[in-house]
């Protein structure tokens, strides 16, 4: 496209062609834990999860939590839709596992949602984390979003490694983006392509 009048500069040339992912790793949840939308009843647990790992100060953006039960309680009257996804992993009873899953406003992200979880400290590293991210892509695919992105800390080793499990790829790096109590913290910008 020539440039229409002096100053104008001609648009990038775009890619035509949509990115595709690897396949998804088959992944089924742990024995004894169930992997669903979240409910109303829900709130008070997953507040307190959400609590727990944010006083460890070092996996999530969130020191201190916002919510309160009222909210949240709404929230989760509608925890599936083709906005989003609140996502939750119960073993005996109790909430072990929270991922909340949102498709971009903006008119041109629209084909991309972003995602972020916590677990309980004690179920880390034994699949939880695999099965809502399992679930999360289930709701990807069903709502239409091409490609989930995220950010993870650097020295979150354990999370790393299960994205880069789904296929998600380093994309960016975002200098002191978190100010947290201690001091500034970078994140680490991933995604994946849908198949």
């Amino acid at each position: 496209m020539a440039a229409s009048r002096e100053g104008d500069r001609e648009a990038p040339p775009a890619s035509r062609r949509r990115p595709t992912g690897p396949p998804l790793p088959e992944v089924s949840p742990p024995p004894g834990v169930e992997v669903r939308p979240v409910r109303p009843r829900d709130a008070r647990q997953v507040l307190a999860l959400v609590r727990s790992v944010a006083a460890e100060r070092r996996f999530i953006r969130m020191e201190d939590v916002p919510w309160t039960l009222r909210e949240l309680r709404r929230q989760f009257r509608r925890s599936w839709t083709r906005e989003g996804a609140r996502i939750v992993a119960v073993a005996d009873g109790l909430v072990v596992g929270d991922l909340g899953i949102k498709r971009e406003e903006h008119a041109v992200l629209r084909h991309i949602a972003e995602l972020g979880m916590s677990v309980t400290r004690e179920r880390r590293g034994g699949g939880i984390g695999s099965a809502l991210l399992a679930e999360a892509f289930r709701w990807a695919s069903w709502a239409g979003v091409e490609k989930v992105s995220l950010t993870v800390y650097p020295h979150n080793e354990a999370a790393w490694a299960l994205y880069r499990k789904f296929g998600f790829e380093e994309e960016g790096r975002l200098v002191g983006q978190s100010k947290k109590s201690y001091g500034y913290e970078d994140e680490i910008v991933m995604a994946r392509w849908l198949p």
